[in-house]
């Protein structure tokens, strides 16, 4: 039955075949007078936040070139395109896992100036550039890739040995066997007392994975030693044994760089 609702002369609501027109609504205020805001007039399939935050929820990045921006509407925070997800400003937070093997942090140093020693035991003696401390490893399960490039020179029977040390601790060394040094890299000569050995350099290098299975800070660093030495005679590093003062001669550069990677 057809029919219509009036308050003080106003329809408000009409009935004709089953069907109910509402008129002469105020939506804006009946919205306020309900608690509903701006988000009841939009469509689900398009939807604006220009502000608040989202927490404990998914955002799915599926259309090529779809952007979240800041709260200025102009900032772009993450994007996707192609598949592709960057993040364009801001930080990644601590509890952010990232997959096994990524490379998390890297950090070099190098030593271009010259150093001398007759240690006949490893010591870190003239090599402080090449030590790096890790301050914030980001988790117990990070591993660190050390590597680390040097040039050295000797006279004649002398042997130079470098090793890794993590604190204290040599790593990444050969098995203990009887009398012989334990020793990342080495290098030995005995080409006599000749021009041929007093202007040359050997590149010794190697690198090695550790796993140190903590969030301290700790400190990589490389030692060296004359181990054969006998005589008081030094061994050298960034230069030829004789440094003669012409163009047989070099200055060079050693390095040791470390890279955290995510476990």
């Amino acid at each position: 039955m057809a029919g219509e609702i009036q308050i003080g002369g106003t329809t408000f609501a009409t009935e004709s075949g089953g069907t109910v027109t509402v008129a002469n609504v105020n939506s804006a205020t009946n919205r306020t007078n309900l608690g509903l805001g701006s988000m009841a007039t939009q469509n689900a399939n398009a939807v604006a936040l220009t502000g608040g935050s989202l927490t404990g929820t998914e955002i799915d990045l599926k259309s090529s070139g779809t952007t979240i921006y800041k709260s200025d509407g102009t900032t772009a925070v993450l994007s996707e395109s192609g598949g592709v997800v960057t993040l364009n400003n801001g930080t990644i937070g601590s509890s952010v896992v990232f997959p096994a093997n990524m490379v998390l942090n890297v950090w070099s140093s190098s030593k271009t100036d010259t150093a001398s020693t007759t240690s006949t035991s490893f010591t870190s003696t003239g090599l402080s550039e090449l030590s790096i401390t890790v301050s914030n490893p980001k988790s117990e399960s990070s591993k660190f890739l050390i590597s680390f490039t040097v040039y050295v020179s000797q006279s004649t029977y002398r042997g130079q040995a470098f090793r890794i040390m993590r604190g204290a601790t040599p790593i990444g060394v050969g098995d203990s066997d009887g009398s012989r040094t334990q020793a990342t890299a080495f290098t030995g000569r005995d080409y006599g007392e000749g021009t041929y050995d007093q202007k040359s350099v050997t590149c010794l290098s190697n690198s090695f994975l550790d796993s140190p299975a903590t969030t301290s800070s700790t400190t990589y660093s490389l030692q060296w030693g004359a181990i054969t030495e006998t005589d008081g005679t030094a061994i050298t590093i960034n230069r030829t044994f004789d440094d003669a003062s012409d163009a047989k001669t070099s200055r060079t550069i050693s390095t040791i760089t470390v890279m955290e990677i995510q476990g």
